[in-house]
């Protein structure tokens, strides 16, 4: 988690961020149950693409399977490991820990359509964290199953594996577009030189540029456009070309590769003199926006038409209340008819996804299908 920043740089952020009155909504949107495996008690939703397709895994009892829902709700067990990836031609990616005692294995494939590719390149600790809409997915590895530093890093595109130019000790693949640009960020392994860099393709990787401050950094999502964000530290960043652009100095841009849209909108939060985190969008070459949602509230995607999803605990500390915002209005989504909701993907259809709890507590994953929204007077 980020730390908290110094009350210097949230009294300049406070400053520069406008302030939007974004009219609260009545939530009007269906909210649907998705079913679970038997003998399973939580489901949690990881992603949803147009297709309408939706994924997830199991929670208790045993270890994680990972569930694939078809747009009409039907779902399957595709076998045992956590998803990491969905794209829109219905490629799940999916991260299976075999072995996380020592020797240590860990070994990725790709599920679509029924047929299951075993995508490792060896039997150490595989990391497989993006998939593009090609298939292509970048991997770092331990060199032997008796370590897990990633030390070494491996492109697996048109059915094989392609080294790429990178050592670890310490390497992190976090994100891939459709033209094959991957970005990601290396750390030491004790302290030293930490960096952010991109691959443009599977033979010369580059050094992001560096931004004031100090921390590690962690990349999150990149565009088409080539755009990337992540956070060094305490600062949210955005790299475009050779430049690195500072979004916040007290704040952090949101985990996964919703945090950032076609059009260049970012999302994440900012954190206030209390040290809340609130939701934020910061559009792409404007200024941030501030969502109207009261602390503590995060906002953790955007669609390509700029609706943002998030949640706040204002009403419940102990229970997050999912949010969409959507052309500066504020709409509540539903829940199962418990406190806590939590959105986590949405589509461009009006699709989003997250959990819920009944009334009885028992945490469920679902779907919203929003249908309106209706302003309160």
């Amino acid at each position: 988690m980020p730390k908290l920043r110094t009350p210097a740089a949230v009294l300049a952020l406070a400053v520069a961020l406008p302030l939007l009155t974004a009219p609260v909504a009545r939530a009007a949107a269906l909210v649907t149950e998705l079913p679970g495996l038997p003998g399973y008690p939580t489901h949690r939703t990881v992603a949803v693409n147009d297709l309408g397709q939706v994924i997830g895994f199991t929670s208790g009892n045993g270890a994680p399977h990972t569930v694939h829902w078809s747009p009409g709700g039907a779902h399957t067990d595709l076998g045992l490991g956590i998803p990491s990836g969905l794209n829109q031609a219905g490629q799940v990616l999916i991260q299976e820990a075999v072995n996380g005692a020592g020797p240590y294995v860990q070994r990725p494939r790709i599920w679509h359509a029924g047929k299951v590719t075993d995508i490792s390149p060896g039997g150490g600790w595989v990391i497989a964290s993006a998939i593009n809409a090609k298939g292509s997915v970048p991997m770092t590895y331990s060199t032997s199953s008796s370590g897990y530093h990633q030390e070494r890093a491996v492109m697996w595109q048109d059915g094989k594996h392609t080294a790429l130019p990178l050592t670890g000790p310490h390497l992190w693949l976090s994100a891939i577009n459709d033209a094959g640009v991957v970005a990601g960020n290396k750390l030491p392994m004790f302290s030293g030189d930490a960096y952010a860099f991109r691959c443009v393709d599977t033979t010369r990787c580059e050094r992001l540029a560096t931004a004031p401050g100090s921390g590690m950094y962690s990349v999150e999502a990149i565009n088409e456009a080539g755009v990337i964000v992540g956070n060094e530290g305490t600062q949210a960043l955005r790299w475009e070309g050779s430049e690195v652009t500072v979004l916040s100095k007290s704040g952090g841009v949101a985990n996964g590769p919703q945090a950032i849209n076609e059009r260049g909108d970012v999302v994440g939060w900012t954190t206030e003199f209390n040290g809340d985190r609130k939701a934020v969008l910061w559009p792409g070459g404007g200024k941030p926006v501030d969502l109207g949602v009261p602390s503590p509230s995060e906002a953790v995607a955007v669609n390509e038409r700029g609706d943002v999803i998030g949640w706040s605990s204002a009403d419940n500390p102990d229970a997050p209340r999912a949010f969409l915002w959507r052309n500066g209005r504020v709409t509540y989504l539903g829940s199962l008819g418990g406190a806590h909701s939590l959105p986590t993907a949405l589509n461009d259809r009006g699709t989003i996804v997250g959990e819920s709890t009944t009334a009885d507590g028992t945490l469920k994953a679902v779907k919203w299908t929003l249908i309106s929204t209706t302003p309160v007077r």
